[in-house]
């Protein structure tokens, strides 16, 4: 529900949206994408004992290089906060408030707006 959630007010911000629920997912759904994602958008506890910042560096992987990232956590500990900015992540905690969120996505991304949706119409000159 949290995930379909978040792929909606994405996507309703013209994002286009992978969605995954653990690793093999992840991989399988970057590797089928059409493009290098902006962003990556990863919650800190995962399955199997893995955190959201033990994976970023395997998804960085996948995908060739350095991919913004955001990590998503309950947790309010100094600790966690440390590991995403040793990490090179931006940090938002639960619950997300959309505003937060589209305002970290501007700051860690390098477009002015986020998620621009593709122009619809062209003017002639």
């Amino acid at each position: 529900a949290i995930l379909d959630g978040m792929d909606a007010l994405l996507s309703g911000w013209g994002c286009t949206v992978l969605t995954a629920t653990d690793e093999a997912g992840a991989a399988a759904a970057l590797a089928a994408a059409a493009a290098r994602p902006d962003l990556l958008l990863i919650d800190y506890n995962l399955d199997d004992g893995m955190t959201g910042i033990d994976l970023l560096p395997r998804l960085r992987a996948a995908v060739g290089g350095e991919v913004p990232a955001i990590l998503i956590t309950a947790l309010r500990t100094e600790a966690v906060h440390e590991a995403a900015r040793d990490a090179g992540m931006g940090l938002l905690t639960k619950p997300i408030k959309p505003a937060a969120l589209r305002a970290l996505i501007s700051r860690v991304t390098t477009q002015a707006a986020p998620c621009r949706p593709a122009p619809t119409e062209f003017a002639a000159e």
